[in-house]
């Protein structure tokens, strides 16, 4: 069997059951553990399947950010240690973009203690995002700025070209990039309004990092917003799978992940 061929049979298996384990797809295909993983490899990086512990499965497919309030509930304390990794990237005087989601309004929260606590912060921050905005307010030395656009009510956030438009203005020192889903291709999103956004804070970021929760990978929504290798790092948990850390490896996109929990 030629290994187009191979790939595509592989893949047929998988859609059947929405998932398989490698041992039964060596058993079916007849060939090595190590050729179905390379087998595997190909395919997610064509955004065709994910990895999951001892198998592979379908991506899943998101239409929707889910919204604000159903965010705070979801995997609050690797939120927060995801924050301090993030927060320890930030610089004396830096101009820092916070992105809009939950794990931005832990930063923002993180470099308002970190100030209460004597440790020097960002001059600026600048965020899309209402929640941060009144979180990183309280910051006692940072000035804060809150981009206009279209209002995503759901997410409390502003969206569109208007948004982007915005961020042109700004000579950002290192922008922390949300996701609610991200692949081995990279970051993507359930709108173009949020498209132009993600990519306009890369685009005008001297430095900029994808911060995200491991829950995230696997999952594709419609419109591709950024390719894993325009970020300079990625900040993350414990459970990120192997494959993403060795494709992040492979681009060169520094890999920041947080200690294991005790």
């Amino acid at each position: 069997m030629i290994p187009d061929e191979r790939r595509r049979r592989l893949l047929h298996l998988v859609e059947e059951e929405g998932s398989a384990s490698i041992a039964a797809l060596t058993q079916t295909l007849g060939v090595s553990h190590m050729t179905v993983r390379r087998d595997i490899r190909r395919l997610e990086e064509a955004g065709r399947l994910v990895s999951v512990d001892g198998g592979v499965a379908l991506p899943s497919r998101i239409a929707l950010d889910a919204t604000h309030q159903t965010k705070l509930g979801l995997r609050p304390a690797e939120k927060e240690a995801i924050a301090a990794r993030a927060a320890a990237l930030v610089g004396a005087g830096d101009v820092v973009y916070l992105d809009a989601g939950t794990t931005m309004l832990a930063l923002a929260r993180r470099l308002v203690r970190m100030a209460a606590d004597g440790a020097d912060g960002p001059g600026d921050i600048i965020t899309n995002d209402l929640a941060v905005a009144a979180a990183a307010g309280e910051h006692p030395q940072a000035r804060v700025h809150v981009l206009g656009g279209q209002l995503d009510s759901a997410n409390l956030s502003t969206q569109g070209p208007v948004t982007a438009a915005e961020i042109d203005g700004y000579n950002i020192d290192i922008a922390f990039v949300s996701a609610s889903s991200f692949d081995l291709r990279g970051l993507s999103v359930p709108s173009d309004a949020k498209t132009v956004v993600k990519r306009a804070l890369v685009e005008n970021a001297a430095h900029s990092y994808l911060v995200t929760d491991s829950s995230k990978y696997g999952r594709v929504a419609a419109f591709k917003a950024v390719p894993l290798g325009a970020f300079d790092g990625l900040v993350s948990d414990p459970e990120l799978p192997e494959a993403a850390r060795e494709r992040a490896r492979d681009l060169g996109v520094d890999l920041l992940l947080t200690d294991p929990p005790h």
